[in-house]
């Protein structure tokens, strides 16, 4: 083994160590792995950079104009607005609704903004009902992964592993994933039915506990001193249960934990209480209870003005990724005050300033009703309670669709390559006036398109030093003597996996040319092996960050890594052992 292939071994163990801890974005990963390679020598400057050039990398990218422009012609959004008629006060029947519709939209635009979209739907449909949000985001996560599976276009997983097939011959056409992704959806969908209100925990988030009436109360956070004679006493049994203050949430360490009137309070616990605010004073003064600084800011302005509390989730293309909370101004640009953030199910409180935001964070803010107003129309922010009912550009939703409609239906005839005809689409509908050139330029999410980059650049380098045959061999050695139809389900399982631990898209580049070589080594069709890690790769569920859709609904959802695997594990494995049952049949070896 040359000190090449060991070199590449080690970035690759690295990389995935650097995805699992969360520790660096996920686009500066991208830009080391081509760092490194590039100061070793490993890859020459061409073949470096050979990802950008990559025709899916191309695609990918105007495929995430297509989907900006439906989106911002206001149509999915209007269609969320109106789940809750749809239902007709029925959670079942919203659920059915809501995940059909994700489903089904999936499959031919970008299913991120469609979760983005949804989710504020569905706090709003679920505020109506009395439903737990927890009950249907994660649902809807998986809903549109699955629709994403059936097409080429459905998830950027797919567009990129069709990149692959064509070099060893192998043309995958828009719906050449169908019939496999069909018989997915069918399983899939019954099991989110059926088993989502009995796996699911029943958390509820800040905002979805706040009326109107709130407006008028004033809302902090209170920690326990170690001198409070409240430490040890049920929740129940405490003045706060008593004094006409309502407690909301409990902190306790980094975690937010599930409210029980008989739950014995500890020091440091940390209360997340709304209510008269002379009776909060009253409660600081005789309990030694530590209220947080930004309240005794100025007392008096507190009085005069109306307060409220809500939820900011960072989008997912947000401007303000990778900048602090104190580097934003949010108080001197929004009006608002931030005192928590919750990020993949931990709570923070102290030092949040210095704090670099990430796609997902929700902000715990409190302004006024004019500042929750003002930051609606956003970009930067998702605003976790209500959902626009009106088409925000009717007339140019026609345009966007038939855009849309138009490259699926010529990419299916196989005429026009889908990167020409998503490149067309895309420039027509800059032309068109549906979206304006800068909006064009902010709906591509670059962090992707820069990660992918760099793990073309590790794929094309295990390929040129031999790890990726030596690692073929290896494979073969341990599954070749079981047969063909063994070492798909050991393949398929193994790239499951490696999405399970990072994003999608890079599992699919690293495991798309072992899956050539294996196939190889195996002398048989490569196209079973290229299509499990298709699948494999679009249904990442079972951990947050398998999947983009899932770190989105995380922090709204109030779920834990726990909830993830206890919810998507079955699914996988019950969507794993279907596929590899059907791939065969209809990629014969």
């Amino acid at each position: 083994m040359t000190w090449e292939i060991i070199a590449v071994y080690v970035m690759l163990v690295l990389t995935v160590a650097l995805f699992v801890t969360d520790k660096v974005r996920m686009d500066i990963v991208g830009l080391l792995i081509m760092v490194m390679l590039g100061v070793l020598g490993i890859l020459e400057p061409g073949d470096l950079l050979l990802g950008f050039s990559n025709e899916a990398l191309v695609t990918i990218a105007a495929m995430f104009v297509l989907s900006a422009a439906l989106m911002r012609s206001g149509l999915v959004a209007a269609l969320s607005g109106k789940l809750a008629d749809f239902s007709r006060g029925s959670p079942i029947r919203f659920m059915v609704f809501a995940l059909s519709m994700v489903c089904f939209m999936s499959a031919f635009i970008n299913n991120t903004p469609v979760v983005v979209v949804f989710i504020p739907a569905v706090l709003t449909v679920c505020a109506r009902l009395g439903a737990s949000p927890s009950k249907f985001l994660m649902p809807i996560s998986f809903a549109s992964m699955l629709g994403g599976s059936c097409t080429l276009i459905g998830t950027s997983s797919n567009i990129l592993i069709a990149s692959y097939a064509a070099e060893v011959g192998f043309e995958i056409g828009m719906f050449e994933f169908t019939g496999v992704g069909v018989a997915i959806v069918v399983v899939g969908m019954c099991y989110l039915l059926l088993f989502s209100w009995r796996l699911l925990p029943n958390h509820t988030t800040i905002a979805s506990t706040l009326s109107a009436e709130d407006a008028k109360e004033y809302i902090t956070q209170v920690r326990i001193g170690p001198d409070s004679d409240l430490i040890g006493k049920k929740l129940a049994d405490t003045p706060l249960a008593t004094a006409g203050i309502k407690v909301a949430e409990l902190i306790r360490g980094d975690r937010v934990q599930r409210l029980e009137r008989e739950m014995p309070l500890r020091v440091n616990d940390i209360l997340l209480i709304r209510g008269d605010l002379n009776k909060i004073l009253e409660l600081d003064r005789q309990h030694s209870i530590s209220i947080t600084p930004d309240m005794h800011e100025d007392v008096s302005e507190v009085k005069r003005v109306e307060m409220t509390l809500f939820e900011l989730m960072v989008a997912p293309e947000s401007s303000l990724i990778g900048q602090s909370c104190r580097d934003l101004g949010l108080r001197q640009r929004f009006d608002v005050s931030v005192f928590a953030l919750q990020r993949r199910g931990r709570h923070h409180q102290r030092d949040i300033a210095d704090l670099e935001l990430r796609m997902g964070d929700v902000l715990l803010v409190r302004g006024t009703t004019q500042a929750l107003e003002s930051l609606r129309s956003r970009d930067e922010f998702i605003l976790l309670e209500g959902v626009h009912d009106e088409v925000i550009e009717r007339h140019k939703a026609p345009l966007a669709l038939g855009t849309i409609l138009m490259v699926v239906i010529l990419a299916a005839t196989g005429l026009v390559p889908i990167s020409v005809l998503a490149l067309g689409g895309a420039a027509f509908l800059v032309l068109a006036k549906v979206l304006s050139p800068s909006d064009a330029y902010r709906s591509i999410d670059w962090s992707v398109l820069v990660l992918i980059a760099g793990m073309i650049a590790l794929g094309k380098a295990m390929e040129k030093t031999g790890a990726l045959e030596l690692a073929a061999g290896h494979l073969h050695a341990m599954t070749g003597e079981w047969g063909d139809h063994a070492t798909l389900w050991v393949f398929y399982f193994m790239a499951a996996a490696l999405s399970l631990l990072i994003l999608n898209k890079p599992a699919a580049v690293l495991c798309a040319p072992l899956g050539i070589e294996l196939a190889a080594k195996l002398d048989c069709n490569p196209e079973p092996f290229i299509m499990a890690v298709a699948f494999a790769a679009s249904t990442a569920m079972a951990t947050p960050m398998g999947y983009q859709t899932n770190l989105l609904v995380y922090g709204p959802g109030g779920y834990n890594y726990r909830d993830f695997v206890v919810f998507g594990l079955p699914l996988n494995i019950v969507v794993g052992v279907l596929a590899c049952l059907l791939i065969p049949m209809i990629w014969p070896f």
